[in-house]
């Protein structure tokens, strides 16, 4: 897998990184390559303004497992709108960011984004 890491080891469970669009990581712990393709949405309230639903940002992410195909996964800021976490070996894999967050109404350039995630060890007797 051809990841594009200064750090060949990649981040280890519990730590988080953060990835631009179009970045990869290998998840070493999990045998996996992540890749952050796009943010699917972006609906979420700016700072400066009131709203009467916090929105969400959804990101879309490329999992790759050692020896498997790719697939999608969309995980979501808000809780309400989908998944914040997908499963991995015995670790979710968590979006714990969207960056930036919306100041005023407007738009983001999709160049602009960055997404935070952490993999979590999963704990005894967690569904899903």
């Amino acid at each position: 897998m051809g990841a594009c890491d200064d750090d060949p080891t990649g981040p280890n469970p519990g730590e988080s990184f953060t990835l631009a669009v179009g970045e990869r990581v290998t998840l070493d712990a999990v045998h996996t390559t992540v890749r952050f393709l796009a943010v699917a949405e972006d609906s979420r309230c700016p700072s400066r303004a009131q709203c009467v639903w916090a929105g969400d940002g959804a990101v879309v992410l490329e999992i790759a497992p050692a020896g498997s195909d790719a697939a999608e996964d969309t995980l979501h800021t808000n809780p309400e709108s989908g998944p914040g976490a997908v499963v991995l070996a015995g670790y979710d894999l968590t979006l714990l960011r969207l960056d930036p967050y919306p100041d005023t109404p407007g738009e983001i350039g999709p160049d602009e984004y960055t997404a935070t995630l952490t993999l979590y060890e999963r704990l005894e007797g967690s569904s899903e």
